[in-house]
């Protein structure tokens, strides 16, 4: 049996048919070989998004919900949050806001409790298994060089380390009195990106003290059902030049990653490690040196605010880089946001659902395309090789049951024919100019 969906611009989600036999030279077929294991797909609870969400009827809302959360929907498996406030969040906060608080005896998750953790707990009512992993985007501003949110560095302080590894598990505890599990903390968010929005910048040498030395033997101490990675990485950029003293590009696996990862002490505290825009261009370096790591994409480019069809063909390239360089998981970034799609401090980007003033709910080609992969692509599936001239095009898994999935995108601007053929299954589907298909095979 082939189930066959197609989303075409305009016209998404919708059966399609293949024709039996190959009638194409241009056909794909499997190899035989099996690489990582796929654990799932989903996005991040940002303040911002729920506070679009409360603009939707109460039924509007819950339909919101049990497509992106059901299993029989869309279906993540994986949700992101801050710690303290990232850039789409409504106002700028942590939960220690008391400076020199270094027993953190004024610390508290309240403003957590007014829309992250109503957010994801909604989310938890229909996929309760779901993996949440948690990153700051600024420690205190106390912690830091500057005391401001945005801009600056770590203070490299034993006491200030000392506290700030207290800190993570502040508030992974504090969540697990609230019902809610993290199961992952990842160490900082775009370590190499210094941001007018909350954000630190840190050196590979100061990550790696400060795992080795303080956060990795604080997260084995505590025995929690947690895991440590070293994430999210966003370089190569430029903004690395301050602190490498402008090293060459091909120099930054070695300035950051491989400075943190090839020290056995940092390295035996961390499970794997996590990328999101400019890291991809050191996935491959990572993966080859470390193959024992675990790896996961954990922010998807996120646009210009436009949702247009062609930025959902570019992420779908993307998909295929990073499940074709080893990760396990493929992570959106806004779930939602207002129709004007605007952060609190201007920037524009893409979203799932759009949602106006009047309360419609419209969903954009990127929902569609994570639709793709995360309705059919079960947990625990094995992303396959293939070979073939559609190869360049397609990501393929098979799940546990045995199926096989294919995502299949065609990018050109003419109507193209795409045949599989594997033992006794053969098949062709004439795919229209700029279209994504999912064949599922059981």
């Amino acid at each position: 049996m082939i189930e066959h969906i197609q989303s075409t611009q305009g016209a998404c989600w919708q059966p399609a048919e293949v024709q039996p036999g190959v009638h194409s030279e241009d056909t794909l077929s499997l190899t035989g070989k099996k690489a990582q294991t796929v654990r799932g797909f989903g996005g991040c609870f940002n303040e911002l998004g729920w506070h679009a969400l409360q603009k939707l009827s109460p039924e509007k809302r819950q339909a919101y919900f049990d497509e992106l959360f059901l299993p029989q929907n869309t279906g993540f498996q994986f949700g992101r949050l801050p710690i303290g406030a990232n850039d789409f969040s409504m106002q700028w906060y942590c939960s220690s806001e008391v400076p020199e608080d270094y027993e953190l005896e004024h610390f508290q998750i309240d403003r957590d409790q007014q829309m992250t953790i109503p957010f994801i707990r909604e989310a938890l009512q229909r996929s309760p298994e779901m993996t949440l992993f948690a990153s700051p985007w600024s420690p205190p501003p106390w912690m830091k060089t500057r005391p401001v949110y945005n801009y600056g560095c770590m203070r490299m302080e034993e006491k200030v380390l000392r506290t700030y590894a207290d800190y993570f598990l502040r508030f992974v505890e504090a969540y697990r009195e609230q019902g809610i599990s993290i199961r992952q903390l990842h160490v900082q968010n775009e370590p190499m990106a210094d941001q007018k929005f909350p954000s630190c910048l840190w050196s590979g040498a100061d990550m790696r003290d400060f795992i080795g030395g303080y956060l990795g033997p604080a997260v084995k101490k505590s025995r929690l059902p947690l895991e440590l990675w070293l994430g999210t990485i966003n370089g190569p950029f430029v903004d690395f030049e301050g602190i490498a003293g402008g090293a060459p590009a091909g120099e930054y696996f070695d300035l950051f990653e491989n400075t943190i990862l090839s020290d056995k002490q940092a390295r035996s505290y961390l499970t794997g490690v996590g990328f999101q825009w400019g890291g991809k261009h050191v996935i491959e370096q990572t993966r080859i040196a470390y193959p024992e790591l675990r790896y996961m994409q954990t922010e998807s480019e996120y646009g210009d605010g436009k949702n247009s069809w062609t930025q959902m063909e570019y992420i779908f390239r993307q998909m295929w880089l990073y499940f074709h360089h080893g990760v396990e998981s493929y992570v959106y970034w806004n779930l939602a946001l207002p129709s004007d799609s605007v952060s609190t401090w201007g920037w524009q980007q893409n979203s799932l659902v759009t949602v106006t003033e009047d309360g419609t709910l419209v969903w954009q080609p990127e929902f569609y395309l994570m639709k793709h992969l995360s309705h059919f692509v079960k947990k625990n599936a094995k992303v396959l090789s293939v070979s073939g001239r559609w190869s360049a095009n397609t990501i393929a898994f098979q799940n546990p049951d045995g199926s096989v999935v294919l995502e299949v995108g065609n990018g050109m601007d003419i109507e193209r024919s795409f045949s599989f053929a594997q033992e006794c299954m053969e098949f062709t589907a004439e795919l229209p100019p700029h279209s994504i298909h999912t064949f599922c095979i059981s």
